[in-house]
C-alpha cells in the first residue's frame, strides 16, 4: 500500500475517532425523572453522587443546597426506571470514610408511578446516624449510669453484683425460659387469627358493658349489699354449711344404695310426665276449672251449720223420654230431635202412670239447720231478721224418720 493511501487512511480514522467522541460528549442522553427531596441534614453528601435503586446506580445527585433548617437535595434518575409513588429517599452510609448516596425505597410493584418534578419532605427522608450522634449518646448514658447519675451511692454496683449472684449458675434455666417464650411466641403468632378475633369479641363486651353501665353499677350494689349481708350471718351459713355435709354424704350413699330403685324411678316419672304432655289441654282446662270449684264449695259451705249447703235436683225423672234423651244428650244427640222421637214413649209411660219421680232424694240431699244459730252469730250490734222455723234447744228436736220423706210417707 502507497504512503499516500495510508495516510489518507489513517486520517479518517482520526476523523471518525473525534465524530464519535463529540456524539458522546454532545449528543443528548435518554429522558430522565427529576426529583426534589429535603433532609434534616446531608453530611458527606455531594453533587455528583450516586442515585441508586436496590444498590444499583440509576441516576446522580444534581445540588445540594441549605434551605433553614433542612438541606434541599436535587437529583434525577433514568426514566426506564419506575419509582413507586410512595418513595421514600433515604442517605447510605457505606463506610465510615467514603462518599454517601442516595438510595430510592422501596422498589416499584404495581401501582401509582412518581411524577417528574415531585418534591419529598423530611417525613419522607431519612439520613444516617452520624457516629458523633452515637457518641454523645453514649457519653450520656455513662454520664447518667456513672459516679455523677445513678451510682452516685454505689446503688447500680451493687445491682450488677446482685444480679450478678442471682444468676450465677442460672444459665441453663434461663436459656430454657428464653426457648420456651419463643415457642410461646411462635404459638401466639400462628394463632394471631383466633387472638384478633377474642379481642374484637371483648371489644364488643366492653362496649355493651359501656353502654349498660348503670345497670351494671346498680348489680354491683345489690351484689355488695348480699355480700354484706352473708358477711353478717356467717355464723349460720357456717352451721347451715356443717350440717349440709352430712346430709349430702347421706344423700350420695342412699343414691349408691339405690341406685337401680332411683333409675327405675326416674324411668316411671318419665312415663309420667310423657301423659301429663299428652293431656296438657285436660290438664290446663282442670287448673282453669279447679279453682272457681274450690271458690263455688268454699262458698256453699255455711260456717255455722258446719254443712254444704247443696241440693241435688233430681225432677227430671218424672219424664221417662227427658231422662232417656239427657242420656243420649250427654253423646252428642241433639235434645230437640230426642224428644219428639221419643214422644210416643212419653205419651206411653203417661198413660199408664209410670213414673220416676225422684225428688224425694232432693229432700235427702238438701241441708238445713234446725238448730237455731247463736246470738252472736250475726256480729254485734245487729238487728236485721233473724232465723226462723229452728229450736234453740237442741233437746227440743223431734226425730224425722226417713219414711217421711219417701212419697206418701208421714213422720
Amino acid at each position: 500500500m502507497k504512503p499516500s493511501s495510508i495516510l489518507r487512511l489513517g486520517v479518517v480514522v482520526i476523523v471518525a475517532a473525534l465524530l464519535a467522541g463529540a456524539l458522546v460528549v454532545f449528543w443528548p442522553g435518554g429522558k430522565q425523572r427529576h426529583l426534589t427531596a429535603y433532609f434534616t441534614n446531608a453530611v458527606g453528601l455531594y453533587p455528583g453522587a450516586d442515585v441508586r435503586i436496590l444498590g444499583i446506580k440509576v441516576g446522580g445527585v444534581d445540588s445540594v443546597t441549605p434551605k433553614g433548617t433542612s438541606v434541599k437535595v436535587e437529583l434525577h434518575w433514568d426514566a426506564t426506571y419506575r419509582v413507586p409513588a410512595n418513595v421514600e429517599a433515604v442517605i447510605v452510609n457505606q463506610t465510615l470514610v467514603s462518599d454517601r448516596y442516595v438510595q430510592l425505597t422501596p422498589v416499584y410493584q404495581g401501582g401509582g408511578v412518581l411524577a417528574d418534578g415531585s418534591t419529598l419532605d423530611t417525613g419522607r427522608t431519612v439520613v444516617p446516624v452520624e457516629v458523633d450522634d452515637v457518641s454523645s449518646s453514649l457519653n450520656n448514658l455513662d454520664k447518667a449510669l456513672g459516679p455523677q447519675g445513678a451510682n452516685t451511692n454505689g446503688s447500680l454496683s451493687r445491682l450488677l453484683q446482685t444480679g450478678a449472684a442471682n444468676l450465677s449458675g442460672q444459665g441453663s434455666d434461663i436459656r430454657g425460659t428464653i426457648a420456651d417464650t419463643a415457642k410461646v411466641l411462635s404459638t401466639l403468632s400462628e394463632d394471631r387469627g383466633d387472638i384478633t378475633s377474642t379481642v374484637k369479641n371483648l371489644q364488643v363486651i366492653t362496649a355493651a358493658m359501656a353502654t349498660n353501665d348503670q345497670q351494671i353499677r346498680n348489680f354491683t350494689d345489690h351484689l355488695s349489699g348480699v355480700s354484706g349481708q352473708l358477711a353478717g350471718e356467717k355464723n349460720d351459713l357456717g352451721a347451715a354449711l356443717q350440717t349440709l355435709g352430712p346430709t349430702l354424704r347421706n344423700v350420695t350413699q342412699f343414691v349408691k344404695g339405690n341406685r337401680t330403685q332411683l333409675a327405675t324411678n326416674v324411668r316411671q316419672l318419665a312415663q309420667v310426665t310423657s301423659v301429663l304432655v299428652n293431656q296438657k289441654d285436660a290438664l290446663g282446662k282442670f287448673l282453669t276449672d279447679a279453682p272457681v270449684g274450690i271458690s263455688n264449695l268454699a262458698h256453699a259451705y255455711d260456717p255455722i251449720s258446719g254443712t254444704l249447703g247443696t241440693r241435688a235436683d233430681l225432677r227430671q225423672f218424672k219424664d221417662l223420654g227427658s231422662w232417656i234423651c239427657s242420656l243420649e244428650y250427654s253423646m252428642g244427640t241433639p235434645p230437640q230431635s230426642c224428644l219428639a222421637q221419643l214422644a210416643p214413649l212419653t205419651n206411653a209411660a203417661k198413660s199408664l202412670n209410670f213414673s220416676l219421680d225422684l225428688s224425694w232424694l232432693t229432700a235427702l240431699t238438701t241441708t238445713y239447720s234446725p238448730i237455731c244459730p247463736p246470738a252472736d252469730a250475726y256480729g254485734p250490734g245487729y238487728k236485721g231478721p233473724k232465723a226462723t222455723g229452728c229450736v234453740n234447744d237442741p233437746k227440743a228436736l223431734k226425730p224425722v224418720g226417713v219414711s217421711a220423706l219417701l212419697p206418701g210417707g208421714t213422720p
